[in-house]
């Protein structure tokens, strides 16, 4: 039986959760998507009211934390703990890609989106500049009005791409949430893919990339027959009805299935793996007052002058450059720490294609990181929607947040994320490795960053938060 055969065999073979009840009749369904976007747009909607009804600062009286406990304590941590479940399923239901959808279908000039920028740079500067300036330039987190303008800055992007370009332009190229989403569901539990290769290619008509009366053509113009990883899907589920030959499964998998088998590779990806890593700790180091006191004493070291004058020039612009500056070294410098390790274990050889191919066994590291960080704004969301519902019903339920508890959680996840990181990175320095010398200098390089990563996080969560 030849490989091809095989791998047709193969797909036919998987289990399709397609299969259960009524799950397919709901997807294809023509008014189920539209619905679920109606109702998160007008979750948005209230979330964004309440955000600009509040005064700027969570700390003053007035201060309405609505917008800002549903954002950043609620669905930013639910999202990131729900990835390896759900993967990009959360694109399915977002309301500002919905946005998109609906202003296409009332006017759009349809153009293709320029081939010079068909990368994740864009998206990959938006994600830093945001976790960048959030602490001391736009204080999303206990700023509810800054939050809502977030909010209604990329719902706009998102209808003006909508107008230009053709497609969703915007999810693909440009949503930050979008890009971690779909780095980080290269890890995920679920792949939707086509069953079976030689039904895609008996069948002439691609109704999957020209749409039919059933289904539109593929949002993100990913070709099921051809996918061979989660990062662009957004889950929208068109394809599923538009194909006539009942085609295409969501199937359950084993996790990281993506990085292992993956044959494509991205220099933007690779960064943006490194700087999740180092960003995320830099945020969970400034929780803790030693490390926060620190980096606060040489920014203002670095100043011109120091004077009671210059204290609101500090505040308001140095500190905010600062920010950007620090952010920008940090993830230049981890990814660079990568790139060093790989060039002294293939000396020089290839180094940029290996430091490539190696970031991606950084994955489970990078989301573990990313887990530790929302770990304490996950906990903080629940207890403030048991704490409302509690009020709801006339009673008192009040818990109380164990930091030390959290400090464990957040050590164990950066553990695990260490462990398979090491696995991962044998697995990929294998399938990669032309001899049994670069097998292990690939294990080495991986094995020294991640040592790295993993000491400094553990550092950073051993110091005390007050």
């Amino acid at each position: 039986m030849d490989k091809k055969h095989k791998e047709n065999n193969d797909n036919n073979e998987q289990s399709d959760l397609l299969d259960a009840y009524f799950f397919k009749n709901l997807v294809k369904n023509r008014f189920f998507r539209p619905t679920v976007n109606v109702i998160f747009f007008i979750a948005l909607l209230i979330i964004i009211y309440f955000g600009l009804s509040s005064e700027p600062d969570l700390r003053f009286k007035g201060g309405i934390p609505f917008a800002t406990t549903m954002i950043w304590d609620i669905w930013h941590p639910l999202l990131a703990f729900t990835i390896i479940l759900l993967g990009r399923l959360w694109c399915f239901a977002c309301p500002i890609g919905a946005v998109g959808d609906w202003t296409q279908s009332v006017f759009s000039l349809k153009k293709k989106y320029p081939e010079k920028y068909r990368n994740l740079w864009i998206a990959v500067i938006f994600f830093l500049f945001i976790f960048a300036a959030e602490r001391h330039l736009f204080m999303f987190t206990r700023n509810p009005p800054n939050t809502a303008y977030l909010l209604l800055f990329f719902t706009g992007l998102a209808v003006v791409m909508g107008i230009i370009y053709e497609k969703r332009t915007f999810c693909r190229y440009i949503c930050p949430i979008g890009l971690v989403l779909g780095l980080f569901s290269m890890l995920s539990a679920i792949e939707l893919r086509c069953k079976s290769r030689k039904t895609c290619n008996d069948h002439n008509i691609k109704e999957c990339v020209i749409g039919s009366e059933a289904g539109k053509a593929c949002p993100v113009g990913e070709f099921p027959q051809t996918m061979e990883r989660n990062n662009h899907c957004i889950m929208c589920m068109e394809c599923v009805k538009s194909c006539s030959k009942d085609n295409i499964r969501i199937s359950p998998r084993l996790p990281g299935r993506d990085i292992i088998n993956s044959r494509k590779t991205h220099l933007d990806e690779a960064y943006l793996v490194h700087g999740i890593i180092v960003i995320f700790l830099f945020v969970l180091g400034m929780e803790r007052l030693q490390f926060r006191n620190a980096v606060i004493n040489f920014v203002r070291s670095t100043a011109p002058f120091d004077t009671m004058a210059f204290h609101d020039f500090f505040i308001n612009y140095w500190r905010n450059m600062w920010a950007v500056i620090i952010f920008a070294a940090i993830t230049l410098g981890a990814a660079g720490l990568m790139y060093l390790s790989s060039r002294a274990s293939f000396s020089g050889k290839n180094t940029k294609e290996k430091f490539i191919e190696l970031s991606y066994a950084f994955l489970p590291l990078s989301l573990s990181v990313y887990l530790a960080e929302n770990t304490f704004r996950l906990l903080k969301g629940l207890l403030f929607i048991t704490a409302g519902i509690g009020q709801f019903f006339g009673k008192v339920w009040e818990f109380a947040i164990d930091f030390e508890t959290i400090d464990h959680m957040q050590i164990a996840l950066l553990t695990a994320g260490f462990i398979f990181t090491i696995w991962a990175g044998y697995l990929i320095s294998k399938k990669v490795s032309n001899s049994e010398h670069e097998l292990k200098q690939g294990i080495i390089a991986v094995t020294i960053t991640a040592i790295v990563y993993l000491g400094i996080g553990i550092r950073i969560l051993t110091l005390p938060i007050v």
